[in-house]
């Protein structure tokens, strides 16, 4: 399976790796690096991982600068 960023399951979440839906039995838990992905458990995150990798660390890096340069941090040069 693809990664399933977060906003393209507008009508119902569900698993990256697996595909199921969001449900009271189902809880999913974010990527907590990237928060681009969901997970139902800790086998399909880390089944999906290899997939996942430099998606997850490019946006990572994004959400890392986002945080340091929206404090007031200055850009290296």
């Amino acid at each position: 399976m693809s990664c399933v960023p977060i906003a393209a399951a507008e009508s119902a979440e569900v698993c990256a790796n697996c595909g199921k839906e969001s449900s009271d039995v189902v809880k999913l838990r974010n990527c907590t690096a990237c928060y681009l992905v969901k997970y139902c458990s800790v086998e399909c995150q880390k089944i999906h991982r290899k997939k996942h990798k430099k998606a997850c660390k490019e946006r990572a890096a994004e959400l890392k600068d986002e945080r340091l340069y929206g404090q007031g941090h200055e850009r290296p040069a």
